[in-house]
């Protein structure tokens, strides 16, 4: 417990409380999408050696594998669709909270993380949630989506009412970190795109 207590507070010092991890998913299966455009490994631009490498898992299931600074991470994923944007919702894989990513240590709830998937071609561009602005506004205004605050922010809220809140702030360039906040552009490494598996359309 010490040694995941540990890790948190690292994770938190390298993102800045980037995610809002939620006990609910953000999408339901009428949302879910698949882009094969997405599989392949993408490694960021920012001077680091991030890798994010997108893998299908089943028909609306991608799995996910993060390398950051020498660690390794699993995820759940699925790309889904509201309104003409796209959002990946991530679920950490618990086998490997004990060698998180930043990315994992920030929802050590654990629970559903959001990112809002801004470009996919020629370069990958990603936004996380920006946390501190979220927590600020539900401090303000506590009813407008359910949460709890002990251990940290965690949504409660159902998955209607979490996209009816993402879509009403969605363009108000508050919810999330601006465009590419996310390891900047990601260039393709490798493509891994299965023609068999035609992306589907909205």
């Amino acid at each position: 417990m010490k040694k995941l207590n540990l890790i948190a507070i690292a994770a938190a010092a390298i993102l800045l409380a980037a995610c809002i991890p939620s006990i609910y998913p953000f999408y339901t299966d009428k949302d879910v999408i698949v882009d094969p455009r997405l599989f392949g490994t993408w490694a960021g631009t920012n001077g680091d050696a991030e890798v994010w490498k997108f893998e299908q898992e089943t028909n609306s299931t991608m799995l996910l594998t993060v390398v950051e600074e020498g660690k390794t991470n699993d995820f759940m994923a699925h790309l889904f669709k509201l309104k003409q944007e796209q959002f990946l919702d991530l679920i950490p894989d618990p086998e490997f909270l004990t060698n998180q990513t930043g990315l994992a240590a920030s929802c050590m709830a654990p629970g559903h993380l959001l990112v809002h998937v801004t470009q996919i071609e020629p370069a990958l561009q990603m936004s996380l949630c920006n946390f501190g602005w979220l927590e600020d506004y539900l401090e303000k205004n506590p009813d407008a989506l359910a949460h709890r605050t002990q251990d940290g922010l965690v949504l409660t809220a159902d998955t209607s009412s979490l996209q009816n809140f993402v879509l009403q702030h969605l363009s108000t360039n508050e919810l999330f970190k601006p465009a590419g906040y996310l390891s900047g552009k990601m260039v393709r490494m490798t493509n891994s795109v299965n023609s068999a598996s035609p992306a589907k359309q909205p």
